[in-house]
Protein backbone atom coordinates (compact mmCIF):
# COMPACT_ATOMS: atom_id res chain seq x y z
CA UNK A 1 0.00 0.00 0.00
CA UNK A 2 1.51 3.63 -0.82
CA UNK A 3 2.67 5.71 1.79
CA UNK A 4 0.28 9.23 0.71
CA UNK A 5 1.32 12.78 2.43
CA UNK A 6 -0.74 15.65 1.39
CA UNK A 7 1.54 18.32 0.95
CA UNK A 8 0.89 21.86 -0.09
CA UNK A 9 1.69 20.72 -3.60
CA UNK A 10 -0.87 17.97 -3.73
CA UNK A 11 -0.70 14.21 -2.71
CA UNK A 12 2.57 12.38 -2.67
CA UNK A 13 3.42 8.94 -2.95
CA UNK A 14 6.83 7.58 -2.54
CA UNK A 15 5.86 3.97 -2.25
CA UNK A 16 4.74 4.38 -6.06
CA UNK A 17 8.43 5.63 -7.10
CA UNK A 18 10.86 2.67 -5.92
CA UNK A 19 13.59 4.65 -7.24
CA UNK A 20 13.14 7.34 -4.75
CA UNK A 21 12.97 4.96 -2.00
CA UNK A 22 16.20 4.46 -1.47
CA UNK A 23 18.20 3.34 2.08
CA UNK A 24 20.84 4.99 1.36
CA UNK A 25 19.52 8.59 0.73
CA UNK A 26 17.12 8.61 3.55
CA UNK A 27 19.89 7.85 5.79
CA UNK A 28 21.57 10.81 4.20
CA UNK A 29 18.99 12.83 4.07
CA UNK A 30 18.66 11.93 8.23
CA UNK A 31 22.20 12.66 8.68
CA UNK A 32 21.81 15.75 6.91
CA UNK A 33 18.83 16.99 8.93
CA UNK A 34 20.91 16.16 11.95
CA UNK A 35 23.80 18.04 11.49
CA UNK A 36 21.78 20.88 10.28
CA UNK A 37 19.77 20.86 13.73
CA UNK A 38 22.92 20.83 15.55
CA UNK A 39 24.89 23.24 13.90
CA UNK A 40 21.39 25.59 14.27
CA UNK A 41 21.62 24.63 17.83
CA UNK A 42 25.07 25.93 17.80
CA UNK A 43 24.24 28.91 15.93
CA UNK A 44 20.83 30.07 17.35
CA UNK A 45 19.19 30.56 21.13
CA UNK A 46 17.52 27.75 21.47
CA UNK A 47 14.79 30.16 23.91
CA UNK A 48 14.85 32.68 20.83
CA UNK A 49 14.32 30.37 17.58
CA UNK A 50 13.72 26.45 18.32
CA UNK A 51 11.83 23.89 17.23
CA UNK A 52 8.40 25.20 17.37
CA UNK A 53 9.20 28.59 15.80
CA UNK A 54 11.43 27.01 13.12
CA UNK A 55 9.35 26.39 10.52
CA UNK A 56 7.84 29.73 10.54
CA UNK A 57 11.48 31.47 10.45
CA UNK A 58 12.18 29.26 7.44
CA UNK A 59 8.88 30.34 5.83
CA UNK A 60 10.07 34.27 6.28
CA UNK A 61 13.44 33.49 5.34
CA UNK A 62 12.53 31.73 2.13
CA UNK A 63 10.20 34.76 1.41
CA UNK A 64 12.79 36.82 2.31
CA UNK A 65 15.11 35.22 -0.38
CA UNK A 66 12.51 35.53 -3.06
CA UNK A 67 11.09 39.01 -2.42
CA UNK A 68 8.11 38.32 -1.36
CA UNK A 69 5.86 39.81 1.87
CA UNK A 70 4.14 37.48 3.58
CA UNK A 71 0.78 37.55 5.32
CA UNK A 72 -0.20 36.95 8.93
CA UNK A 73 -3.01 34.35 7.47
CA UNK A 74 -0.25 32.65 4.98
CA UNK A 75 1.41 31.63 8.01
CA UNK A 76 -1.60 30.18 9.15
CA UNK A 77 -2.08 28.15 5.96
CA UNK A 78 1.52 27.20 5.25
CA UNK A 79 2.63 26.20 9.02
CA UNK A 80 -0.68 24.42 9.49
CA UNK A 81 -0.50 25.98 12.98
CA UNK A 82 -3.41 26.87 15.08
CA UNK A 83 -3.64 30.90 14.68
CA UNK A 84 -3.61 31.79 18.52
CA UNK A 85 0.14 29.54 18.23
CA UNK A 86 1.13 31.63 15.10
CA UNK A 87 0.20 34.69 16.76
CA UNK A 88 1.91 33.84 19.87
CA UNK A 89 5.30 32.74 18.42
CA UNK A 90 5.03 36.16 16.32
CA UNK A 91 5.03 38.02 19.27
CA UNK A 92 7.79 35.95 21.05
CA UNK A 93 9.89 36.48 17.57
CA UNK A 94 8.68 40.28 17.22
CA UNK A 95 10.15 40.96 20.58
CA UNK A 96 13.03 39.39 20.53
CA UNK A 97 13.72 41.07 17.06
CA UNK A 98 14.02 38.20 14.35
CA UNK A 99 10.54 39.29 12.64
CA UNK A 100 8.64 42.75 11.95
CA UNK A 101 4.69 43.40 11.59
CA UNK A 102 3.62 46.17 9.27
CA UNK A 103 0.41 47.03 8.25
CA UNK A 104 -0.62 46.26 4.78
CA UNK A 105 -1.06 49.76 3.17
CA UNK A 106 -3.57 48.84 0.79
CA UNK A 107 -5.68 46.81 3.50
CA UNK A 108 -5.93 47.87 7.17
CA UNK A 109 -7.37 44.41 7.86
CA UNK A 110 -3.96 42.78 6.87
CA UNK A 111 -0.60 42.76 8.58
CA UNK A 112 2.26 41.90 6.96
CA UNK A 113 5.23 39.30 8.30
CA UNK A 114 8.74 40.38 7.44
CA UNK A 115 12.42 39.06 8.95
CA UNK A 116 14.91 41.83 10.32
CA UNK A 117 17.52 42.41 8.10
CA UNK A 118 19.94 41.03 10.85
CA UNK A 119 17.87 37.37 11.27
CA UNK A 120 18.08 37.06 7.45
CA UNK A 121 21.93 37.95 8.08
CA UNK A 122 21.90 35.22 10.34
CA UNK A 123 20.10 32.99 8.20
CA UNK A 124 21.77 33.27 5.60
CA UNK A 125 24.94 32.05 7.31
CA UNK A 126 23.58 29.32 8.55
CA UNK A 127 22.43 28.01 5.04
CA UNK A 128 25.55 28.72 4.14
CA UNK A 129 27.15 26.58 6.54
CA UNK A 130 25.11 24.16 6.43
CA UNK A 131 25.60 24.06 2.71
CA UNK A 132 29.37 23.85 3.18
CA UNK A 133 29.22 21.17 5.04
CA UNK A 134 27.02 19.14 2.24
CA UNK A 135 29.60 20.32 -0.14
CA UNK A 136 32.75 19.16 2.04
CA UNK A 137 31.02 15.80 2.09
CA UNK A 138 30.04 15.61 -1.01
CA UNK A 139 33.83 15.72 -1.37
CA UNK A 140 34.62 12.45 0.48
CA UNK A 141 31.42 10.73 -1.54
CA UNK A 142 29.32 10.95 1.42
CA UNK A 143 26.09 13.08 2.35
CA UNK A 144 23.05 14.00 0.57
CA UNK A 145 24.55 15.31 -2.55
CA UNK A 146 26.78 12.75 -3.56
CA UNK A 147 23.79 9.93 -2.97
CA UNK A 148 21.97 11.83 -4.45
CA UNK A 149 24.56 11.93 -8.29
CA UNK A 150 25.27 8.75 -7.56
CA UNK A 151 21.16 7.68 -8.01
CA UNK A 152 20.60 10.59 -10.87
CA UNK A 153 23.81 8.92 -12.68
CA UNK A 154 22.45 5.50 -12.18
CA UNK A 155 20.87 3.79 -15.40
CA UNK A 156 17.98 2.71 -13.69
CA UNK A 157 16.67 5.65 -12.08
CA UNK A 158 14.67 7.72 -14.32
CA UNK A 159 13.65 11.06 -13.58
Amino acid sequence: MPIFKNGPRGLISIADDPAWVDDELIAALVEHDLRARSLRGAMFDYAIINDSSWPLVQRLFDAHLRGEVLRTKQLYVDSALPQTTVLRYLDHLEKCDVVRRDDDPHDSRVTLVLLTESAAQWLREYYSQVLAEEQELARKNEGVFAVGNRMASNDDFEH
